[in-house]
């Protein structure tokens, strides 16, 4: 097991911003949506780091998430609109700017508050989910004097705008927008290469751009593909059919497959049974489909108990059934569920898109295009089926940290040590290690309430030399390691260097803690172990 400390992103702080698309009633489940999916794997990728995770308020996560347990985690409930269309286009800058200037109290846990503030904490990358608002979040940061120079965006596309995602159109706001977060990020994430294909046809037919699919566009773009959750593979006898179950594990929608669903099952024997994990087949509501007796719910005898959405009910029902189905013809980039049944070793059948190749490989063996073609294969499954998805998890992993790593924030040499780059070291040396402390010395009119770029300037110059920041502290924590061999020589030159524009003697009264400040700290109980989350 590597230790967290020499990784060479330890310390760093992000900042992320989610998509939180999914909502019931006025609470939103955001923590449904595949965009959390992602996010949440970037933070289990990086137990170095410091998360920052905006969630929306009025959300339906359980208070016993393990973000709530993880040191290096702080949940920030934010403001979110409503609205699909919104979302893409409203930020709360101001909210932001009163949140990370300590004017408003952060419930990282029921009933636990912190303050957070520009003189305490530092964002060093924004994990953008919804690209085309990343310039609100950097102005807002900009505003606060935070440094734009100093903060590195990162997007994730989970939906391309291009005429086959309507209601996009042809030539939808939201596309520029799009380019502009890739131009502001320093690398941009799609899931594979269907993405790509739907991105390039905002520009066929000779369609006029005042921009274009550049190789600085291209040069920012990397993969994120998505593994699917590992699902056990014991049978718990939980779910059993009699017959030839065909389970369809999607939502039923028509986006995916349920109005063509029911022509191609059209001639099977009667052995041959749909079971849906979306209840709301049990309403065909008005130009759905119907259904009738070889469509059923798959929990109906579940219905309203605990275990209805358990894993494990999941796993058996996948398990026990004949074959899936995967009918997706229209636009998707990506797919999760397709995966679930097949690393269970249940066959699945496909329709055939460049999406779902990029997702199981073209050398899979049960893509279909049409209603004969589907029928033929599900009559001659063979008894034993096994199929190995790629490794998807590492992929997005490697592509991921590559991104940081080559970044400005990671690469850019910070040669300035300025007026207080050796007080800082001084101070660490003495036994302070706050942000807050250390400003307190050098900055003690400004150190509450206003911020100032050249602390962030600061931070990094005492880094390059191996000082440590603290991910499992909320605020920057910073340290001298014994075996810092360039920051403690340039901490001696500056105890024994007079002419220093800030010379040791000035604090010779000795250095003192920011009291209020350290009042909030002795209030967070948090325990500071995450080696178990590094592998």
């Amino acid at each position: 097991m590597q230790n967290l400390s020499d990784h060479e992103l330890y310390g760093k702080r992000i900042l992320h911003v989610c998509s939180p698309v999914r909502w019931k009633g006025k609470t939103f489940e955001f923590h449904k949506d595949s965009n959390w999916k992602v996010l949440w794997d970037t933070v289990l990728m990086l137990p170095m780091c410091h998360h920052y995770i905006l969630i929306p308020e009025n959300n339906s996560m359980d208070d016993g998430h393990e973000a709530y347990k993880m040191d290096n985690v702080t949940l920030i409930p934010f403001t979110y609109p409503q609205s699909v269309l919104s979302n893409r286009s409203e930020f709360d800058a101001q909210r932001l700017k009163r949140i990370f200037s300590g004017r408003e109290k952060v419930f990282y846990r029921p009933s636990e508050y912190i303050y957070l503030e520009t003189s305490s904490v530092d964002i060093d990358f924004v994990f953008c989910h919804q690209p085309e608002i990343l310039s609100n979040v950097l102005w807002a940061l900009l505003t606060l004097r935070y440094g734009m120079n100093n903060t590195d965006g990162i997007v994730f596309f989970h939906w391309v705008d291009c005429p086959a995602s309507a209601p996009a159109g042809l030539f939808p706001p939201t596309f520029f927008r799009h380019m502009e977060a890739v131009d502001l990020s320093t690398r941009a994430f799609v899931h594979g290469p269907a993405s790509l294909e739907y991105w390039k046809d905002n520009w066929k037919n000779g369609r006029a751009h005042v921009i274009d699919m550049n190789d600085t566009i291209k040069n920012k773009l990397s993969y994120m593909p998505l593994a699917a959750n590992q699902l056990p593979k014991k049978d718990n006898d939980l779910w059993a059919r009699g017959g030839k179950p065909i389970a369809f594990n999607h939502r039923w929608h028509s986006t995916t497959g349920r109005d063509i669903l029911p022509e191609y099952m059209e001639g099977l024997p009667p052995e041959y049974v749909v079971y849906c994990t979306d209840h709301t087949i049990k309403k065909p509501q008005s130009g759905q489909s119907p259904v009738g007796d070889r469509f059923k719910y798959a929990y109906d005898e579940y219905f309203g108990r605990p275990q209805e959405k358990s894993y494990e009910l999941y796993s058996d029902y996948l398990k026990n059934c004949y074959a899936s189905i995967g009918i997706i013809k229209g636009y998707g980039t990506w797919n999760l569920s397709v995966q679930d049944p097949i690393q269970l070793g249940t066959p699945t059948l496909i329709y055939d898109t460049p999406m779902m190749r990029d997702v199981l490989g073209s050398e899979y063996p049960f893509y279909f295009k049409t209603k004969e073609e589907f029928q033929k294969k599900i009559q001659n499954l063979p008894e034993k089926f096994e199929y190995e998805l790629k490794d998807f998890k590492s992929e997005f992993q490697t592509n991921l940290m590559s991104a940081m790593l080559e970044s400005r924030n990671h690469t850019k040499f910070h040669d300035q040590e300025g007026m207080f780059g050796g007080p800082w070291l001084y101070f660490m040396s003495q036994g302070l290690t706050y942000k807050k402390d250390l400003l307190y010395q050098t900055h003690p009119s400004l150190v509450d309430g206003q911020g100032s770029n050249s602390w962030e300037t600061i931070r990094r110059w005492v880094k390059q030399w191996g000082i440590k920041d603290d991910p499992n502290s909320p605020f920057t924590k910073l340290s001298i390691p014994d075996d810092a061999v360039e920051a403690h020589r340039r901490l001696d030159d500056y105890i024994n260097n007079d002419t220093h524009e800030v010379p040791v003697s000035q604090f010779e009264n000795g250095v003192k803690e920011h009291s209020e400040f350290h009042r909030q700290i002795r209030k967070d109980k948090r325990v500071s172990d995450l080696s178990e989350f590094f592998s």
